[in-house]
């Protein structure tokens, strides 16, 4: 019996400690409450603007519904995770030291990289939840039909890679920073230029091209959730035989987001206009590779951050760490045929 408990998975004491000390009390509970209303209202709301259009004379599917509903409560849940996942790690380390128990926390056995571990995982794990208790609000665009399974696993998929990226920005700005509020602030800043930066070229562009009026390179919307997430939602059919290429009209007559002009922005880097018509880029691909190889290196610069000396010493694992990474390179280069996007030039040639 003994061997048998010895051999029994023990989970991260921070994960445990900061769980349950996240969990107290009536706001966890009400945050979530407040989210699905949120939600529900979110594609009530979307449901009635369409039957409102519909009345105009429009011609409503249940297939457009589904795509509309698809696309809103997608964005809303991505709002909600790029906006709260920094703030919610971002003092994590950080405030260990404002309590002054950042020394009895490095006295512990545990190894940096598994309070780092532990701290995110605590951090998140609440986001977590609130992104898989919306996936019955998610199940009522089944019902209208018009989007596949397979888009909404995308969608999952891409808000929690998401979830974790933005969270460990924040958890790197709490481990460089000594105060909460500088280490927030800085996070933030990080997520406007990610999200805003490419946005603003990508207005731009055209102006500053030979001849004018080209669209934006889509590597440059690698890192914006939304642009990825907009390349999940369209929802489009193949063409030209290309399974990694897909074409289908922008918006159709009755989609609420049509005449948003945020949409439109983003949709410079996603959406292709070539000879054959507009081709949506599978840019959430580069995305998901992107978030995964950033989110493991903000988290090994962290767990040398917070070392109380000698933090940049080579130990063992940065050689393990060297390894995970060369591995990564060396599979997604393999693998570039699925995730890269072909250049303007490629896609004119089509015709």
């Amino acid at each position: 019996m003994r061997m048998l408990q010895g051999l029994r998975p023990t989970i991260n004491p921070i994960i445990v400690r900061e769980v349950r000390t996240r969990m107290r009390g009536a706001r966890p509970y009400a945050i979530l409450t407040a989210f699905l209303v949120l939600l529900a209202l979110t594609g009530f709301g979307i449901y009635q603007l369409m039957q409102q259009q519909a009345r105009l004379g429009g011609l409503l599917l249940s297939a457009q519904v589904g795509q509309a509903l698809f696309r809103g409560l997608a964005f809303v849940e991505l709002m909600l995770v790029v906006f709260l996942a920094p703030s919610m790690t971002s003092g994590a380390i950080s405030g260990e030291r404002e309590h002054l128990t950042y020394v009895l926390l490095m006295a512990t056995p545990l190894r940096p990289g598994q309070i780092l571990w532990g701290k995110l995982v605590a951090a998140l794990s609440y986001l977590f939840l609130l992104i898989f208790a919306a996936v019955p609000v998610f199940s009522v665009v089944l019902v209208f039909g018009g989007v596949e399974l397979r888009a909404m696993l995308k969608a999952l998929a891409l808000l929690i890679a998401a979830t974790i990226y933005f969270g460990a920005i924040g958890l790197f700005c709490s481990a460089i920073m000594r105060r909460t509020a500088r280490a927030t602030t800085i996070a933030y800043m990080l997520v406007l230029l990610l999200v805003g930066v490419p946005m603003l070229l990508a207005s731009v562009w055209g102006q500053f091209t030979t001849p004018p009026g080209q669209q934006a390179p889509t590597a440059l919307f690698y890192l914006n959730p939304f642009s990825a997430l907009l390349s999940v939602t369209t929802v489009a059919i193949g063409v030209g035989g290309d399974p990694t290429i897909s074409a289908a009209p922008l918006l159709s007559f009755n989609d609420p987001f049509g005449g948003l002009p945020l949409l439109s922005v983003l949709g410079q880097g996603v959406i292709f206009y070539g000879p054959t018509g507009p081709v949506v880029m599978p840019i959430y691909r580069a995305t998901l590779i992107a978030y995964g190889l950033l989110s493991v290196i903000l988290c090994w610069v962290s767990a040398h951050t917070v070392l109380p000396n000698r933090r940049w010493r080579l130990r063992w694992g940065d050689l393990g760490f060297a390894l995970l990474v060369l591995a990564f390179l060396v599979g997604a280069y393999l693998a570039r045929g699925w995730w890269a996007i072909p250049g303007p030039s490629q896609f004119m040639g089509m015709g």
